[in-house]
Parts: C-alpha cells; sequence; structure tokens
C-alpha cells in the first residue's frame, strides 16, 4: 500500500469517475485504474463497484476511504510539523555553557537570540569544559560555549570556533598586602592560601599551570564552581584567587581587589559544535548566530 494508491482512492469517490478523477490529479486514466486495481488485489476486497456511466464505493470500500483520509490528514499534518522546524518556529537547543562567559555577554546573547526566534526551546546546561566535550560527544548538547581543553585531551571530532579572550587577574581582600599592588609576578603570590575552582573545570588546569609556570604549587584551601561564593570568601580574606577580569568588573563585590599580572594568563572561549555532516535546521541558526555576533561566518554546516 502507497501514499499515492490512498489519495487515487480518495479522487475517484470524490468524483465517482474514473477519467474526472485522473484529470484533477493529473494522472493518466489507465495508470489510476490500474493502480486502484491492484490496490483492491493487495487487500482482497473490492473498493468500488463499476458501471459503464458511474463509480460507487462498496461498504468496504466506504470504510477504507475513513481510515485513508485519516492517514493523510496525519501525513499533512507531520509533514507542516515538520515545515515548522525548518521554518524556525520550532524546535529545542540543548546549548552547554561554562560558568565565566562575560567576555562575550553571554545573557544578551542569549536573549537575543530567543527574541528572534521565540518558538524555539532554549535549553541551558552549565558544566566544565571537559564535561560539555563529553555531552558534545553523547549528543546531550547541540553546541557548547567553553575553553577548549588542553592538548592532551583529543578533540578530533569537535570543531572550535574561536569567540573572545579572557584576561585573568589576581582577586584579594581589599585590605590584603598584595591589594597594594597594581600589577605583580605571580611568583609573589608562592605563600598565599588560594580558592580555586573545581578539578573538572579546564580553568582549573589553567590556573595550576599558570602557577607551576611561576615556579610553585599553589596552597588550594577550598574549591568552588560557585562564582559568588568564591568572590565572597576571598572578600573575608579566606584566601586569593584567580579569576576572569570581565566577571569580577561585572559582578561589582565589595571588599575584593584586583591586581594585574605582568604575565597575563588568557582564556580563550570558543564555540564548539562536533563534527558531523548534517545540524538541525534550528542548531544551525544558533550557531550562526553566534558566530556572527563575533565576527565570524559559519560556512561548512548546511
Amino acid at each position: 500500500m502507497e501514499i499515492h494508491q490512498l489519495q487515487y482512492v480518495i479522487e475517484v469517490a470524490k468524483h465517482r469517475h474514473f477519467t474526472h478523477a485522473a484529470e484533477e490529479i493529473c494522472v493518466a486514466q489507465s495508470s489510476l485504474s490500474q493502480q486502484i486495481t491492484k490496490l483492491e488485489t493487495e487487500l482482497g476486497v473490492k473498493l468500488f463497484d463499476r458501471t459503464t456511466r458511474t463509480v460507487h464505493p462498496t461498504t468496504a470500500g466506504a470504510e477504507f476511504i475513513v481510515h485513508a483520509q485519516e492517514i493523510l490528514s496525519k501525513i499533512e499534518t507531520a509533514q507542516q510539523c515538520m515545515q515548522a522546524h525548518v521554518g524556525l518556529t520550532k524546535g529545542t537547543i540543548n546549548i552547554g555553557a561554562i560558568t565565566t562567559l562575560e567576555s562575550i555577554d553571554f545573557v544578551s546573547l542569549i536573549t537575543s537570540f530567543h527574541n528572534s526566534h521565540q518558538g524555539l526551546y532554549l535549553n541551558i546546561v552549565t558544566s566544565g569544559s571537559h564535561r560539555l566535550a563529553e555531552l558534545l560527544r553523547t549528543s546531550e548538547i547541540n553546541v557548547a560555549l567553553l575553553t577548549p581543553p588542553a592538548s592532551a585531551i583529543p578533540t578530533d571530532d569537535i570543531e572550535f570556533y574561536p569567540l573572545a579572550n579572557d584576561e585573568f587577574v589576581l582577586i584579594t581582600s581589599s585590605d590584603h598586602a598584595l591589594a597594594k599592588k597594581g600589577t605583580i609576578d605571580l611568583a609573589e603570590a608562592v605563600n598565599e592560601n588560594f580558592i580555586f575552582p573545581s578539578p573538572h573545570e579546564s580553568i582549573y588546569n589553567i590556573y595550576s599551570s599558570a602557577c607551576r609556570d611561576a615556579g610553585f604549587t599553589p596552597n588550594i584551601v577550598c574549591q568552588s564552581s560557585h562564582c559568588e561564593t568564591s568572590l565572597a570568601l576571598v572578600g573575608v580574606g579566606m584566601g586569593i584567587a584567580l579569576f576572569p577580569l570581565d566577571m569580577v568588573l561585572s559582578r561589582k563585590q565589595p571588599n575584593i581587589a584586583i591586581v594585574r599580572l605582568s604575565k597575563p594568563i588568557i582564556k580563550h572561549v570558543a564555540l564548539a559544535v562536533l563534527k558531523r555532516s548534517y545540524q538541525p535546521p534550528a542548531v544551525t541558526a544558533f550557531i550562526n548566530y553566534v558566530l556572527s555576533q563575533t565576527s565570524h561566518k559559519l560556512s561548512t554546516l548546511k
């Protein structure tokens, strides 16, 4: 049983005439007759009583027509739903994001995209870069805004599109001895207590590497992936921390001093997409939008 056979049966029932039905759907009358005969043979019942002047559905044919109309209606609904996805009036985008994205103003980016595509549902998953890369591979998220993992971690299956760079500074309580210095070498913090992010975040490795390059292993007294918590702990003097400059400035946390580093630590922020030949239209629209807002154009995804 094929879709066009259902359409032929409905047209014949409507016109009560093979020739008129054939003219309506622009097929040869012989072809239409053959297809209906083929369908009747397959079903094992007659669908129409034929006379020299007219055609009438049999009892079985009348019942079959009801089912055929329901099937075609559902097919049309399915096609309309798929067209809605293509037209970006419906669909879901699962977006992975690290917590520190002030350099690209993530909130404004998401808001402006949503305002242009209000039929789309945006699901934001917040985690560390390593975890987000894993979620990309398992298709639990469609895209991720993250820090590209260290070169030691295989990423041949992921495409990274650079978006921005974050400068990191040292933050201390306002009454800390280092707070009086505008700029220091990180080696001067050798004897300090540090507040670090969780190890599963790629930024943890960036901080650790910066300290090692400065000639020491940091004395980590607390780990937290919650930015406000870390800032508050620094403010009360529990320890010092390395933080994205844009984030510190945007939070305006009291009792915090910013100390620049003579050898700046730079973190790259990128849009990560799993390498594949096809992306859903809504996902492609989001990728193109993000890249257009950061002076990049996506040409590899269609």
